[in-house]
This record gives structure tokens, C-alpha cells and sequence, in this order.
């Protein structure tokens, strides 16, 4: 059920159900890219890595690290 992208984006709810940036089982680490919020293509992606990397200053802010 997978695609070129990761998880399969043919369903009508495929935007709702992707995946976080984040994970909370793994302390500092982020993910970005078209199978992650908020999808493919290569504004998105732009869009995904610029989200990470306000996710990134928000933690190391708050001494998360």
C-alpha cells in the first residue's frame, strides 16, 4: 500500500494521516520530505524541511537536547 513517496496518497484522507515530523520515541529525532507532513513534491518538501528546522530551534530553545 505504499508509493514512490511512501504511504500510499490515493485515498481522499491521505493529507490528514501523514506522518509527523517528529517522532516522541526518539528524543531529537526529525523527519522531512515527501512521505511526511505535509507531502510530496518539492515545494512540499521545501515546506516539510523549513517546518523541521523551526522544530529543531523551538527544542533547542527549551533545552530538549
Amino acid at each position: 500500500m505504499g508509493s514512490l513517496y511512501g504511504t500510499s496518497s490515493n485515498s481522499k484522507w491521505a493529507a490528514f494521516v501523514r506522518h509527523p515530523n517528529f517522532t516522541a520515541k526518539i528524543k531529537g529525532l526529525y523527519f522531512c520530505g515527501g512521505s511526511v507532513h505535509p507531502g510530496g513534491g518539492i515545494p512540499l518538501c521545501l515546506k516539510s524541511a523549513k517546518i523541521v528546522s523551526e522544530l529543531v530551534q523551538q527544542d533547542y530553545k527549551k533545552n530538549k537536547f
